[in-house]
């Protein structure tokens, strides 16, 4: 039975307003359907409302503006549908969508990696976070507790800063249930992110709704190689959570990582299971390559610098259009460092605020897009309806100052 603690009780009475009777409602709603029996703190809410997809969107945050509704927490917004690094309309109804959710007190980050933007939560932090890799990055590299909140919802959590104790918030449901052993893989391939959007499309093959551990990693990993990993399993299936054992908070071994249980299943990962995965993140086009886009989660800092080192003072082919999504933290970084000009000046194309897999961005790119992103792979044949090349980085790099 769901209890109620007094400050849950007061926003359902309307004593803190309109907005936020309504927002605990809704939250009620979730928790009662959960069958959750009381409601946390979250101290960050990341939300997806703000993204222009229709009629609903515009008139919910309306409808919060005129009650003068307030987020209770630190609030961010996800991506958006604009390139904020471009020429945009100012009428045009995104823009009153993301100055309505500022107006509500939230921070226009426009990211799908929002630990870009703000300090990383640490671990055992409740948060409320949309976005499929910005979640599974929360919950294992960084040992935080969320679950996917989706739009609407997301906003609820955020203006009452309450979610209902359910799901990954709750320690028993953190353990891993199956396990995959990544030991026979050649050590070099650990290198190369390639390999971990690979894996991840293998997790969530296999996985279903069960959380994976991951034995095998080197405890060296790269943090944005672990963030890959993470955004094609999210985006390929219903993983919000992994183990790396030996590396994760949660993880420091095998045993802590399934909570002293016997795993279900155990998969013992071949060189024939990556090459699989990632052969089906390729539609097999022989049509050119028109393009080239990188950036599916948002670039870090990092993964600009070693674009940087791969284009080696060469440009982008004319024959190409090369494009990397980022934040606006993050391109201030670069900028500040002189990595944004040398980018440019190679012909590197940036887009902030948004991803490139959903249109209308698309009537730049051609019908043939080359990728380092298992994640813009799975959503952009049937978002965008063209057909896709996944590749390393370094390949993606080659092929842009190498047309043909």
């Amino acid at each position: 039975m769901l209890r109620l603690a007094s400050i849950d009780r007061e926003m359902l009475s309307g004593s803190r307003g309109p907005g936020a009777q309504f927002a605990m409602e809704m939250m009620v709603a979730i928790a009662e359907m959960y069958e959750a029996q009381r409601f946390i703190d979250i101290e960050w809410a990341h939300v997806a409302s703000a993204y222009c997809q229709g009629r609903a969107n515009i008139d919910l945050a309306r409808k919060l503006a005129q009650w003068n509704t307030r987020v209770a927490v630190p609030t961010t917004l996800t991506t958006c549908s604009l390139n904020l690094n471009a020429p945009f309309r100012q009428d045009d109804p995104a823009v009153e969508l993301i100055h309505m959710y500022e107006d509500l007190g939230c921070e226009a980050v426009m990211t799908c990696a929002p630990y870009h933007a703000r300090p990383e939560p640490s671990a055992g932090t409740h948060l409320a976070w949309c976005e499929s890799s910005a979640v599974i990055y929360a919950n294992s590299v960084l040992g935080a507790r969320t679950n996917r909140y989706v739009e609407f919802i997301d906003i609820c959590a955020a203006i009452t800063g309450r979610v209902p104790e359910c799901g990954l918030h709750c320690d028993e449901n953190r353990h891993a249930g199956l396990v995959f052993n990544v030991g026979a893989l050649p050590p070099d391939w650990f290198n190369d992110a390639w390999m971990f959007h690979a894996l991840g499309i293998l997790i969530a093959e296999r996985s279903g709704t069960a959380i994976p551990a991951i034995v095998g990693i080197p405890r060296n990993v790269d943090r944005e190689h672990l963030r890959a990993m993470g955004s094609a399993a999210a985006g390929s299936g219903s993983v919000s959570l992994f183990h790396a054992v030996g590396i994760t908070p949660e993880a420091p071994t095998l045993d802590a990582a399934c909570g002293g249980n016997v795993p279900a299943e155990a998969v013992n990962v071949s060189i024939a299971d990556i090459e699989r995965c990632a052969a089906s993140l390729s539609t097999g086009s022989d049509a050119p390559v028109s393009a080239v886009c990188v950036g599916s989660p948002h670039m870090s800092t990092r993964e600009f610098a070693a674009i940087a080192e791969l284009l080696a003072g060469r440009r982008v082919s004319s024959d190409i259009v090369c494009v990397a999504s980022t934040s606006a933290a993050v391109l201030r970084d670069i900028e500040l460092s002189g990595l944004l000009d040398t980018l440019s000046d190679a012909g590197v194309q940036l887009v902030t605020g948004r991803c490139t897999y959903y249109r209308p961005f698309a009537a730049d790119l051609g019908s043939h897009v080359m990728t380092n992103s298992a994640k813009w792979a799975w959503y952009a044949p049937s978002n965008l309806g063209i057909d896709v090349t996944f590749a390393s980085l370094s390949d993606c790099v080659e092929k842009a100052v190498k047309s043909g």
